[in-house]
């Protein structure tokens, strides 16, 4: 296969296409999609036969009509050919529709398969992809890409095909009837061809500088929406405008010059066709005084000529068409083709019960951890190394004991967390949990048994029931509404009209920030996991809220692991163990008295915290 559909690392540029016209081993990618529908390929293509087949005798019956019924005026001939040109024009219109019909059907089929592989492929696929992806590229493969290879099923290769058999079947019918003026007639078709290959192949560029701009533009407006209040709050209405403008600028102006090649194209196809016409009106009167043709041939090859340009007339449109799918599929399987995350796939029973009882510690030893470079700082020759995320780091938490992080911020909090979930793996050192080597634990049943709360909670569009009990879709509504009662969620729950059938907007916004914190974590008390992660789980909710939820989180942690990454002291001073964390690195740990005793970054953090709430005026210092 072309380089573009080889196996990707985890995160490639995916606008990278070979720009091939026509790659055997992309098409060969499409054929498991087709061979369900083997049967109504066929069909179609046999209705494209028949209908390709009528139009190219129709003139053939024209000249009869005039040379054996009109001049001879045998009128009972005459209506039986007439009768037989509108039958067979009727047949031809029913071939042309049961053609389109199933190949519109197949496209949509298509289109659909196409769709569902590549949104479960994304499902599967790791955070770093996703980190170097834009939302806006993505969703172009998804929609825009899976349109172009259904319009190529639909309307495309058939109908490309259909033109292609028109055109030789319409010079063979006339060099048939009379070699000399049919070559006189087609003397102007390598002109035809030579406007066909100048214009398709600047087209084509056209087409796909247009693509690129459009895949920026979609990556800009999904990046905007999802960040409106920043981008209102800011104040920034203006200048997103003006930059929205020029990205729309200039996809216009790729779809301009699109524009003006098709307005050349299409007048020069018509100057030779009737510049064609005009050979024939010119050189036939000859033939028929040489009597070498009769007048209904004469009119037949009137009629050929004017049926012959109009294939030429849309073969370039379906050869665009065919390009844009070629290319949208070469796009397309290069996403498929992309490494997956390892171990996300659903486990089988037979493993899922053989699950060790208990997950609830682990430990990282001497782990150091990088993100990956950004796009645009790898194409930089002299670009910095990214500085290390975590540095040798070395703690452990025991079964049932909450271990506390604390540190400013990019100290390394929200990185350990990914490591724990494997978003991310470890440049060296190695995590274990359960006494297991993390990187042997499937992700599945690793992500099942961790509970997970963050400042920023993600709802998803649904029922509240639906998302309560997101990680236990078995669960009965009383299960529900216990574990609601435990974290003081029923109250909410009670005062929705609909209860636990309310409808949540996008990111259940018609929720409060303090309400879906609660929300997460009562989704997680229903999830009953091995080990807590807690990421300022209760930094947005009103002091009330705040009580409750402290005192589920200690019915939950009885016999719990839990890492608590907070900055407020009341979610911090109870912990067992607290570890304060520094540009990476792990600098102090122990418990609260122990740590004000010791004087160090964390008792100096704990001043800070008393000066601020009454409200005295001193200097920060450096936590």
């Amino acid at each position: 296969m072309s380089k573009a559909i080889g196996k990707k690392d985890l995160a490639p540029q995916l606008d990278e296409i070979s720009g091939k016209g026509f790659d055997d081993k992309v098409a060969l990618r499409l054929l498991p999609y087709l061979r369900p529908h083997a049967w109504r390929i066929t069909f179609a293509l046999s209705m494209v036969c028949a209908s390709a087949g009528i139009a190219i005798y129709s003139p053939l019956l024209l000249g009869r009509i005039v040379d054996q019924a009109l001049l001879p005026r045998d009128y009972n001939l005459l209506r039986k050919l007439v009768l037989l040109f509108v039958g067979l024009e009727l047949v031809r219109i029913a071939c042309v529709y049961g053609q389109w019909y199933r190949l519109m059907g197949i496209g949509q089929i298509v289109m659909r398969e196409l769709r569902k592989d590549l949104f479960a492929k994304l499902l599967r696929m790791p955070v770093p992809f996703f980190d170097k992806n834009p939302v806006g590229k993505l969703v172009t493969r998804v929609t825009n890409d899976t349109v172009n290879l259904a319009e190529l099923f639909s309307s495309g290769f058939v109908g490309l095909l259909a033109d292609v058999i028109l055109i030789v079947g319409v010079i063979t019918a006339m060099i048939a009837m009379n070699w000399r003026l049919g070559l006189l007639a087609i003397s102007v078709f390598p002109l035809m061809i030579f406007s066909m290959t100048f214009f398709s192949t600047r087209l084509r560029d056209c087409f796909r500088s247009s693509r690129e701009v459009l895949s920026q533009l979609n990556a800009f407006y999904a990046e905007r929406m999802q960040g409106m209040h920043i981008v209102q709050l800011m104040e920034r209405e203006k200048l997103e405008q003006e930059h929205y403008r020029r990205i729309s600028l200039g996809y216009r102006d790729r779809q301009f010059e699109g524009v003006y090649l098709y307005s050349l194209f299409h007048p020069a196809i018509t100057v030779l066709s009737a510049a064609s016409i005009a050979v024939v009106l010119w050189f036939g009167p000859d033939f028929l005084q040489a009597k070498e043709i009769a007048l209904g041939t004469f009119i037949s090859f009137l009629a050929y000529v004017q049926l012959l340009y109009q294939p030429v007339r849309s073969i370039t449109d379906r050869y665009n068409i065919y390009l844009a799918a070629m290319a949208s599929a070469e796009r397309i399987f290069t996403l498929m083709d992309m490494r997956e995350e390892d171990g996300v796939r659903e486990m089988p029973k037979e493993q899922i019960s053989s699950r060790p009882a208990s997950l609830g510690s682990f430990s990282f030893e001497n782990v150091s951890f990088s993100y990956p470079a950004r796009r645009q700082a790898e194409s930089l020759l002299d670009s910095p190394p990214p500085s290390p995320a975590l540095s040798d780091v070395s703690f452990s938490v025991k079964e049932g004991e909450t271990v506390a992080i604390v540190g400013h911020t990019g100290a390394g909090k929200t990185t350990i967390t990914s490591l724990l979930f494997r978003f991310y793996e470890p440049s060296s050192g190695r995590i274990l949990m359960g006494g297991r080597p993390l990187a042997e634990i499937p992700k599945q049943e690793l992500r099942s048994r961790i509970g997970f709360v963050q400042q920023e909670v993600f709802l998803f569009s649904g029922t509240l029931r639906e998302n309560l009990a997101l990680m236990r879709r078995d669960l009965s509504d009383t299960a529900i509404l216990e574990g609601c009662s435990r974290t003081g969620f029923l109250r909410i729950v009670n005062r929705l009209p609909k209860g636990l059938d309310t409808e949540l907007d996008e990111r259940g916004a018609n929720l409060s920030l303090g309400e879906r914190q609660i929300l997460a974590f009562t989704r997680v008390f229903l999830q009953e996991p091995d080990l807590l992660v807690l990421d300022e789980a209760s930094s947005s909710v009103d002091r009330e809220s705040e009580l409750l939820l402290q005192k589920a989180s200690r019915e939950l942690t009885i016999g719990r692991s839990a890492l608590v990454i907070a900055h407020r002291l009341e979610t911090v001073r109870h912990a067992d163990r607290i570890l304060v964390f520094e540009k990476g690195k792990l600098v102090e740990q122990g418990a609260h008295r122990e740590l004000l005793a010791l004087g160090g970054r964390y008792s100096r953090f704990v001043n800070l915290q008393e000066r601020k709430l009454t409200n005295t005026p001193k200097e920060t210092p450096d936590v």
